[in-house]
C-alpha cells in the first residue's frame, strides 16, 4: 500500500518514513503544498498523510483541490496540525479527510487510523451499502437503516468524539444524542 507524507518538517517526514515503511507501506514523501497535487496523480496514493500548515499552498487549499478533483473518494487523507480546532478537522472532513489527528502526533493513534483508512478503503471498494441495499424496504425503514449507518460511519470517522460529529452533520449535540438512543447505541 502507498503513502504520501507531506510536511514541511523534515524530521517528522523521516520520521513517519522510517516507521510506515517498518510496517511494510511504501512511503513517498513532500515538502511543498504546492506540489502535492502532481504527487498524488504521479504516486497514486492510496493514504495521504497531510500537514496543514504547508510551503507553497495550505494543506486544506490542497485537500480542496483534491476533493474538487475526486480523489478524496479513493484516497483515505489524513490531517494532521498541531493548531488544529473543532472547526478546522470539520471542514477538512467535509472536504473528504478521513480523519484528523493532532500534533504530536502519536504514532500508536497514527497506526490505528491507518488501519481504520485501509478498512474504510476496502470496504468502499467492495460497495458496502449501497443504494440498492436500501431499496429493497419501505422509505420509512430505509431512511431509518441509513440514518443509523450514516451516524455509525460519522462516528467512526471522528472516533466517537460527538462533538466533531454532530458538528459534522450539522446538529445539535442534544439531537445527536436522541439519535444515538434510538438506535441504540452504546454511549461512554
Amino acid at each position: 500500500m502507498r503513502v504520501l507524507i507531506v510536511d514541511d518538517e523534515k524530521t517528522i517526514r523521516e520520521t513517519l518514513r522510517e516507521i510506515l515503511e517498518e510496517e511494510g507501506f511504501e512511503v513517498f514523501i513532500e515538502e511543498l503544498g504546492s506540489k502535492v497535487v502532481s504527487a498524488v496523480e504521479k504516486v497514486k496514493p492510496e493514504i495521504l498523510i497531510l500537514d496543514l500548515f504547508l510551503p507553497g499552498a495550505s494543506g486544506m487549499e490542497v485537500l480542496k483541490v483534491l476533493h474538487d478533483k475526486g480523489f478524496t473518494q479513493t484516497i483515505a487523507v489524513i490531517i494532521v496540525s498541531g493548531h488544529g480546532t473543532v472547526e478546522t478537522s470539520v471542514k477538512a472532513m467535509k472536504l473528504g479527510a478521513f480523519d484528523f489527528i493532532e500534533k504530536p502526533i502519536k504514532y500508536e493513534k497514527l497506526l490505528s487510523v491507518i488501519e481504520s483508512a485501509k478498512e474504510h478503503l476496502s470496504s468502499k471498494a467492495s460497495g458496502s451499502k449501497t443504494v440498492s441495499a436500501y431499496s429493497n424496504l419501505p422509505l420509512r425503514k430505509a431512511k431509518e437503516e441509513f440514518e443509523k449507518n450514516y451516524i455509525e460511519e460519522v462516528l467512526k470517522k471522528f472516533n466517537g468524539d460527538l462533538k466533531k460529529a454532530a458538528a459534522f452533520m450539522e446538529i445539535d449535540i442534544s439531537n445527536l444524542y436522541r439519535k444515538l438512543n434510538k438506535y441504540g447505541f452504546n454511549q461512554q
